[in-house]
Formats: C-alpha cells, structure tokens, sequence
C-alpha cells in the first residue's frame, strides 16, 4: 500500500544538523564568528540539464523524524483520546507506545508464531513493530523531500506547478539579552535577593570575566599565528550575543511517501487519520516559535487522491475509517503490555 502527502510549510522549516558552524554578519561561512545551527541537508543527484548530471545538498526532514511525528500524533491525537477515561496502561507500556520499547534491552529471543501475528494484527503496533523481541512492523517512511529541482529525479514526474529552482534555505538571526544589564531602576531590583548589590557583582563579574576571555584569546591567537595553526578559539559569549540558524523558507511544497506491507483496513484508517491531524504538529524542531506549521495540500492512496477541500474525501475512505472506529472500541490495555512484556528467563 502506497501512500503520498503533498504538504506545503506556512512557516520555516528547522530541521537542525549535528555539528557547529560559524558565519559572518553577511551570513557568509567563516572559521570564527556568530554561532549558527545548519540545516539538515541530503545529497541526491540532480539534472543540470543537457544530459549533465551533479550531486547537490538539498534540505530535507529525516524519514525517522517524520515517522516518529506519525507515532506521536497517531497517540496523541487518536489513540490516546480513544483509551482516555476506560483503559490504563502501565509506565513502561506507555513509554513502549511511544518509544518502541520500555527499554535498551532487547530479549534476544525470537518472537513465537501466535505474538507475531498478534502484533501485526494490532492497528497500532502491528504499523511500527519493536518490543523486546524486536517485532518488525508493517510501516516504512520515506525522507521529506522539498519539491525542487534539485529533487525531480527522486520525486518523479507530476509536481511541474509547485516546482521551485530557487534557493530555498535562509538565515534566521536571534539576539539574546542578558536581562540583569538592562536593570535601569531600584525598583526593578525589588524581586532579587540583595538587590543592587547582587545586579552589580553580577555586572562586575561579567566585565571582569569577558576580559578575563578576551586576554585569553589574544593570547592563544598569538600563539596560533607564532605556530602557524591559525586561530580556532571561538568567540567569549556571554547571555548577550546574536546566533543564527538556517531554515527551509515559508511557502516550499513537500512529497512525503509512506508505504505499508499488507496492512490491516484498520491500520490504514490510522494512517490516514494521523495525515488528516498533521496541521495540528509541526514538523522537525522549532515548535515554540510556530516553525514547521504545514497545510496538507494532497494525500494519495496507491496514486488516487483521497483528500479534498482540506479533509479526507469520506466516501473514499469509509471501509477504512469504519474498521479504523471498530478497532478502537475494542482497543485494551492486553496488547500493550504483552508487547512489552520480557520473555528472557
């Protein structure tokens, strides 16, 4: 079973890459400067054109990410508010729930015929598998890929009215403030113990320790460049000081592809009913600063589209959302904690 969601992001998209950078205040990569977080980025190969075929760095969202925001909002929106006021599980069955295991421990024991086809029969768990016994799941998601030129060859053909060639990575730029400097009056001391006393060796402190960082450096750079290693000490920050991060531009198109190995009608009415509720998350990192707000624009069941003005096309999708509702009635605790449970002797 083949499914396809066409999003489109409303605001940045941050999916943050490992590692550290450091830019200019044109946004320029240097070796010492403001600190910046890159974006996530994947290389594929693109058509330049003319038969000339390169490799580019294209922003993406991770396919882990993306099926982890499947498991959360299929719980919190679904699975959760189903269970609420009629089923408890335990501690480690809901955090197997969210995690996959209650644990870092697998068994090392194979799972029997009868815990196997329990599982994959579960709307839930039989999607993303786990458990002690490392049960594999129905459920295989794809990277989040921009529909860019750069990724035409990945996303295929179809996509020509929401292509984009543009550069579509940008330079966010935040300033943090140390609130203790900005203290112009006693009053504004009344809620810290000692009050000007303590904001003045907080001030003091700060001056001396800034300079204390700045002798430091000198130091270090003059013997860096005695050496001939170069200058790789990075800039003494305090709580005042600007960062940036990059982000995917508001207003870029998405392909997102799901695919599930003989699924259950029940777990593709789960599907389903997650991507209808994927406006109420954000994608990747930056939540509390709204990034990552999508619009779903298109959701696609082997090729045809079963979504239409900004809902699931109902009678497109009835068998699955009926069976979807019969398994959530008779959903319990018992499939939870077995799936859980250790079988290690």
């Amino acid at each position: 079973m083949d499914i396809q969601v066409i999003l489109t992001n409303q605001t940045p998209v941050f999916s943050a890459a490992p590692g550290s950078a450091a830019v200019d205040i044109n946004g320029n990569l240097v070796n010492e400067g403001f600190p910046l977080i890159r974006a996530r980025t994947l290389s594929v190969v693109a058509d330049e054109g003319d038969g000339v075929l390169k490799a580019r760095r294209l922003p993406v969202v991770p396919g882990n990410s993306m099926r982890n925001l499947l498991r959360r909002i299929m719980l919190k929106h679904i699975i959760e508010p189903s269970l609420k006021d009629r089923v408890q599980v335990s501690i480690g069955a809901y955090a197997g729930m969210y995690a996959g295991n209650a644990s870092g421990n697998p068994d090392g024991v194979a799972a029997t015929f009868d815990e196997i086809v329990a599982v994959r029969n579960h709307p839930f768990l039989g999607l993303f598998g786990g458990g002690p016994r490392m049960m594999q799941g129905r459920l295989m998601v794809d990277t989040l890929y921009p529909i860019h030129t750069h990724a035409q060859r990945i996303i295929g053909e179809g996509f020509e009215d929401r292509m984009i060639g543009d550069r579509i990575v940008d330079l966010v730029w935040t300033r943090r403030v140390d609130p203790v400097t900005k203290l112009n009056d006693t009053e504004d001391t009344g809620i810290i113990k000692d009050g000007v006393k303590a904001a003045n060796d907080w001030i003091r402190a700060l001056a001396e320790g800034s300079a204390a960082k700045a002798d430091k450096k000198k130091a270090k750079k003059a013997e860096a460049t005695e050496a001939g290693d170069g200058d790789t000490e990075k800039a003494a920050r305090g709580l005042n000081g600007f960062n940036a991060h990059e982000v995917v531009i508001p207003g870029v198109s998405w392909v997102w592809r799901i695919n599930a190995d003989n699924p259950t009608e029940a777990q593709i009415g789960l599907i389903l009913a997650a991507l209808s509720k994927l406006p109420l998350e954000r994608l990747a990192g930056g939540g509390n600063k709204d990034y990552g707000r999508v619009v779903v624009d298109d959701i696609r069941l082997n090729g045809n589209s079963v979504w239409g003005g900004g809902q699931l096309n109902e009678q497109s999708v009835t068998a699955y959302m009926d069976a979807l509702a019969e398994a959530m009635d008779n959903l319990d605790a018992e499939g939870f904690e077995n799936f859980i449970t250790s079988q290690k002797g």
